[in-house]
């Protein structure tokens, strides 16, 4: 093993840039190997607006958490594209090579999240999966009409 200096990192939002991923998301990557000399896991905030679906992927090698800040969403996860709503304070397990999409419920509030990933340089193993597109537009048109019928109160 290489004896190569740690060092705790505080990372503010001035030290890190918005980026859209492959994956269609607005990402702030803050802890990275590039950024904090992570070795084995990275975080950082995922920022989505009112109505947005991300495109279906998964991440090839690494584990992810999703912690709802503000805001309701969805993760459409599986073969089957399974939706798991979740609030604040919730938490989300994703396996490595699961497919999912995230869904923004809302039709006027931003969704803001932390992500925690195995990857290191959080945004790497992501593997875009376009043969999903259309069962993702079926669930989350589904979910809009669900959730239009719970808004009506029938």
């Amino acid at each position: 093993m290489i004896d190569t200096p740690r060092a705790v990192r505080v990372v503010a939002a001035t030290d890190v840039a918005n980026e859209i991923g492959r994956q269609g998301q607005h990402l702030v990557p803050y802890i990275t190997r590039e950024i904090a000399g992570s070795q084995r896991i990275s975080a950082g905030m995922v920022n989505m607006p009112p109505g947005k679906v991300s495109k279906a992927h998964y991440h090839a090698h690494s584990e992810i958490i999703v912690i709802c800040l503000r805001g309701r969403a969805a993760t459409l996860a599986g073969p089957d594209l399974t939706p798991h709503p979740h609030g604040p304070g919730e938490f989300v397990y994703i396996p490595e090579g699961v497919v999912h999409a995230a869904v923004n419920l809302s039709d006027t509030e931003d969704l803001v999240a932390v992500e925690m990933r195995t990857d290191p340089m959080f945004n790497d193993d992501v593997v875009l999966t376009p043969e999903h597109d259309r069962a993702v537009a079926d669930a989350v048109a589904r979910l809009r009409r669900e959730l239009a019928t719970v808004g009506a109160g029938l």
